[in-house]
């Protein structure tokens, strides 16, 4: 039995090597906050996250900010990546009209090279005007990585 998709039969051994193979799940509590940004112009780091990764693993990194609105129409281009102005893991791009809330969300599935901590960056910079990211309690952004074992 190779590889994390086996079908399993009555009598084989089930081996750790398998196992291992399965989805580890969040790696560490989501990284967020309540506090508003209201100068959002050139490209800003936004929230940071810090995971230990594995070499062979792949993960599902997720960035979501909930409320942004801007002093003028454009556009705002949400990143994961590995700093600012750093290597983008993915990165996705929501229109922008003066005080008309919008959302911005980028997702990626990464495989990783090396056993290590991971540092990745949320960031947002805005075409045009100053954008604000609004944040509550019950209104927040998240970035975070949810292990999808090994492909």
């Amino acid at each position: 039995m190779a590889g994390p998709n086996t079908t399993f039969t009555a009598g084989n051994v089930f081996t750790a090597g398998q196992a291992n193979n399965f989805p580890r799940g969040l790696m560490a509590a989501p990284a967020t906050s309540t506090t508003s940004d209201t100068t959002i112009t050139s490209e800003e780091i936004m929230l940071t996250y810090t995971f230990s990764q594995v070499n062979g693993r792949s993960y599902l990194l997720q960035y979501f900010e909930p409320s942004l609105t801007c002093t003028a129409a454009g556009t705002i281009t949400a990143r994961i990546t590995t700093g600012v102005a750093g290597t983008p893991y993915n990165s996705s791009t929501s229109p922008l009209a003066i005080l008309i809330s919008n959302t911005a969300s980028v997702t990626t599935v990464y495989t990783a090279g090396t056993s290590a901590s991971l540092t990745i960056y949320a960031t947002l910079p805005a075409s045009t005007g100053t954008g604000t990211a609004t944040r509550s309690a019950t209104r927040f952004p998240q970035l975070y990585a949810v292990d999808l074992g090994t492909l």
